[in-house]
């Protein structure tokens, strides 16, 4: 991968003007403001006001992409995300795809309910501010990071191959027992509501070396310079995950792919093509679709393949969970702190249906409450930050969190301007994309756990170094113990 003249002769020292960035983030703030009193004094209805929001927040993806170096900050591919997953309903409304963009309950139930105006006004001022708030933050301190330096991390380049390859195989064996149990007991559904079963499918121990395959491909995309050797890994990864997207699990590895293309795009030091970004775009949603289609019945196949609307209109059922818990807030607000301690434990434990209780988790008992047959026949509304921010402490929560938020996708693009950082960024800012259908702290148990994996393959290269200098030896190369091995 090349790197630009212009990322290498920049400083990064200098201070950017913040003069433009205040000035474009208060006249946003007012435009919301303002917006809210039109909505208070009924000279707009919730429709039109539904309108606005998704105007608003595909203006700050377009700013995003212009502020940031054409998209290349981890806050574009939230408010991507944030758009399409929580704002779905409101670009099908726009398309006549669904006629009541503001209805609660409507995919999972027949007997969707209609919000006051007052609630649905809260609905759409939490999502606005909280987009907002993810960007401002991102754009007050946004300075462009240089391309990362992997002369020094291309050491582990050999150990990194011997785990990605070596672990390959068994990471298909994997992923093929879990496709065919899946075949066999109903799909997706069936992993969705018994994990556990799944995992008993296959011994601990593929399932333990499997867990190598991932943080081994990431540490070869972020190190390796050589671009075929990439595509070659790229390629084969995304070839052993191929059994999990047929059998209808797609989110992971659409995270992912908009990892590995921010990934790139810092690496190489260049703009992205616009036009680039829509084909992947198109594609994704395709391929969303598609694998939507492939863990659903025929009629909605059908579907799919004449409204693709209809796919985009599921994919914003999060804002459910936003409604419902705006609405009943006093019933999930006792279980915040449950909520929130078991989103620290689900990097290292399945959270489906079957260890379902009340006050495990904030998606699970929404979808309860809106139709409790749902929930045991592998349906559910997922997840949103929004709602647990507005649970946590109100509007002033959403918006205090929300820019805690932005703060953190500051953090992750600063830290992109290091190797190492890169390839730790890469194991968690997928959970961050999937954050508007996700939970609050899901990304700090992956956290946890990618250091937990990091540590392990740490204590693995210590032993590989041994045997490499053991081999030198017994092969007659000077017998200089490598430095740093025990």
């Amino acid at each position: 991968m090349s790197t630009s003249p212009s990322a290498i002769t920049m400083s990064p020292r200098s201070e950017p003007n913040k003069l433009p960035a205040a000035v474009e983030i208060c006249g946003l703030l007012a435009l919301i403001v303002i917006s809210a009193l039109v909505f208070v004094l009924r000279l707009m209805t919730p429709e039109q006001a539904a309108v606005l929001t998704l105007l608003l927040m595909l203006f700050l993806v377009a700013l995003a992409w212009q502020r940031f170096y054409h998209g290349r900050h981890p806050c574009f591919l939230f408010l991507c995300a944030l758009t399409v997953l929580q704002g779905g309903r409101f670009i099908a409304y726009c398309v006549g795809a669904d006629p009541y963009p503001l209805r609660a309950g409507s995919s999972i139930s027949n007997y969707g309910f209609d919000l006051s105006r007052p609630e649905a006004g809260i609905v759409l001022l939490t999502l606005a501010l909280s987009a907002l708030c993810v960007y401002a933050p991102c754009r007050w301190n946004y300075r462009r990071v240089a391309p990362p330096d992997t002369a020094k991390v291309r050491q582990y380049l050999p150990y990194l191959y011997l785990l990605f390859y070596g672990s390959l195989p068994i990471n298909i064996l994997k992923n093929y027992n879990y496709y065919q149990y899946a075949q066999e007991h109903g799909g997706y559904i069936a992993f969705w509501v018994n994990h556990g079963d799944f995992a008993a499918t296959v011994p601990l121990w593929v399932r333990l070396v499997s867990l190598i395959t991932l943080p081994a491909f990431l540490g070869i995309f972020v190190f390796e310079s050589g671009k075929k050797r990439i595509y070659l890994a790229t390629a084969c990864y995304f070839a052993s995950s191929l059994l999990v997207l047929l059998m209808g699990s797609r989110m992971g590895a659409f995270g992912l792919i908009l990892t590995l293309w921010y990934a790139s795009g810092i690496r190489s030091g260049k703009k992205s093509r616009a036009a680039r970004v829509l084909a992947l775009g198109l594609g994704l949603f395709l391929a969303g679709g598609i694998f939507q289609a492939l863990r659903e019945d025929s009629d909605t196949v059908f579907s799919y393949a004449v409204e693709p609307f209809t796919f985009v209109r599921l994919a914003g059922n999060s804002l459910d969970v936003n409604e419902v818990v705006i609405k009943y807030r006093d019933i999930f607000s006792p279980y915040t702190a449950s909520y929130l301690w078991n989103e620290l434990q689900f990097g290292f434990s399945p959270h489906d249906v079957q260890h379902y209780f009340r006050g495990r988790e904030l998606g699970h008992d929404v979808t309860v409450l809106l139709n409790p047959y749902a929930l045991a026949q592998g349906y559910g509304t997922a997840g949103s930050y929004i709602a647990e921010e507005y649970m946590i402490a109100g509007t002033a929560g959403v918006v205090v969190i929300s820019l805690l938020i932005g703060l953190a996708l500051h953090m992750l693009h600063r830290l992109s301007g290091n190797a190492v950082g890169l390839f730790l960024i890469l194991m968690v800012l997928p959970e961050f994309i999937n954050m508007p259908r996700g939970d609050l702290l899901d990304w700090l148990s992956v956290l946890a756990r990618g250091i937990l994996l990091v540590a392990v393959l740490g204590v693995g290269w210590n032993f590989y170094r041994v045997l490499a200098w053991l081999r030198r030896s017994n092969e007659g190369y000077p017998m200089s113990f490598p430095v740093g091995a025990p």
